[in-house]
């Protein structure tokens, strides 16, 4: 495994926070890691040849490890710059950097190391499998590894496992690139991988993210077909939510006097948002706003929205179906809108049978962990032409230990079974 120049003994602490005016403009609002990735970038870019020809010529490349250490143990104005009141590292800000570090190891691997040539553009599509599997503490060293997993004609999936000293996954995920020409926009082909070196582990990666993909891309299109065991519970499950939300919506006054529904509350009541505009400090090098402010900001309103629900901090579970629909520009208005869409209870549904059980959280103890889920939007409203285009989506779990919690129920038929196709029925399947 060959490592960059964003190898772990590059201490954080000697990260450069000047600007390069002349190759692309790098904020001081980005994180320091942030900056230095881009910097490795720029330093690797035809920057002398803007307007070179767009290279032609598609090889085999070897997967080449990209490795940037968080030197958290010894660099306290690092630590103090990733900090949450919690003394844990911000999840937000770690998700900018691997953003970044995808960006590095895309750039590397479609590269031909011809300076006469150009390599084609290549866009953030979508985000895949974000997962926290434990705490991201600010007292020890961590390291952000960032390599090719998948290769297809066009695409390029990178894997981002965030790791301690021992070598210990505490955050993954899976960003999927597209490249577009220089020239006509459009998909073109990039290099592929040299599969004869591949290790074992390598080609695990390889089949699982492929698997992935397809999984993706059939549920997406509609394509998965559905066991009849799972229609009719489908059925049942979409019937009891709209037979309690169609009370708490149409009498609200009589239900917050029943003991049941008084203990509900329906998705538009848990609604948060945020707009603003899109201003030029949040640009990625190629000029539009950067993918990574766009995660960390989705996350961090569905954090606040989870927190005010709960009443205690939630635990980030996995971020999933994150979309990058469309470019945002400087200067768009733009809205972020986060709303819970389900509130997972303990044997709510049995996946043996696939009955629905009567449950009742409110009397079984402060202790039970729910898992939240969260619905955010990223819309681009535009006021002098009355439009608006959703520019990102993203599904949030956060999960909390003890405390009550209100059911949250969808106030429509079409809300309640989009609901079960992204949280129920990849849970019954296996898919989560």
């Amino acid at each position: 495994t060959t490592t960059t120049k964003t190898q772990k003994q590059k201490s954080a602490n000697n990260i450069s926070t000047s600007t390069p005016s002349k190759m692309g403009y790098i904020s001081h609002q980005r994180t320091a890691i942030t900056k230095r990735l881009w910097n490795d970038r720029l330093e690797q870019m035809n920057v002398e040849h803007p307007h070179a020809p767009e290279q032609t010529l598609i090889k085999t490349k070897k997967i080449k490890e990209h490795v940037v250490l968080y030197d958290f143990e010894n660099d306290k104005q690092l630590a103090r710059d990733y900090a949450t009141p919690w003394n844990t590292a911000r999840i937000g800000r770690v998700l900018e950097d691997m953003d970044s570090l995808a960006g590095n190891v895309v750039f590397t691997h479609i590269d031909d190391n011809d300076p006469a040539t150009r390599p084609p553009n290549a866009v953030t599509a979508s985000a895949d499998n974000i997962r926290q599997f434990m705490k991201l503490r600010l007292d020890q060293k961590t390291f952000l590894h960032g390599s090719v997993a998948y290769v297809g004609t066009s695409s390029i999936v990178v894997r981002c496992d965030l790791k301690n000293e021992k070598g210990e996954v505490l955050m993954r995920a899976d960003f999927t690139f597209a490249a577009r020409s220089n020239v006509t926009g459009k998909a073109t082909p990039v290099n592929q991988l040299d599969m004869k070196t591949l290790t074992e582990e390598q080609k695990a990666t390889f089949d699982e993210v492929k698997a992935q993909i397809e999984l993706k891309k059939n549920r997406k299109m509609d394509k998965m077909p559905m066991r009849e065991e799972v229609r009719v519970f489908r059925k049942q499950w979409v019937k009891k939510m709209r037979e309690m939300s169609r009370v708490a919506k149409e009498m609200p006054s009589r239900a917050v006097l029943d003991e049941k529904l008084s203990k509900i509350v329906l998705t538009s009541q848990t609604v948060h948002e945020n707009l603003f505009v899109a201003q030029p400090q949040q640009v990625n090098l190629s000029g539009r706003i950067f993918g990574g402010f766009l995660l960390r900001r989705g996350f961090e309103l569905a954090l606040a929205n989870a927190y005010t629900f709960a009443g205690t901090f939630p635990l980030f579970v996995n971020m999933s179906d994150v979309d990058f629909r469309a470019p945002v520009e400087v200067g768009d208005l733009l809205r972020f809108r986060a709303h819970i869409i389900h509130v997972g209870e303990p044997g709510e549904f049995d996946k043996k049978t696939l009955e629905l059980k009567e449950t009742n959280v409110f009397e079984s103890g402060n202790d039970i962990e729910r898992d939240i889920v969260m619905q955010v939007e990223a819309i681009v409203v535009n006021p002098k032409t009355v439009s608006a285009t959703v520019t990102n989506s993203f599904l949030i779990t956060f999960r909390v230990n003890g405390g009550l919690l209100p059911t949250v129920l969808p106030e429509s038929t079409d809300e309640a079974f989009g609901v079960f196709e992204k949280v129920i029925r990849p849970k019954l399947c296996g898919w989560d």
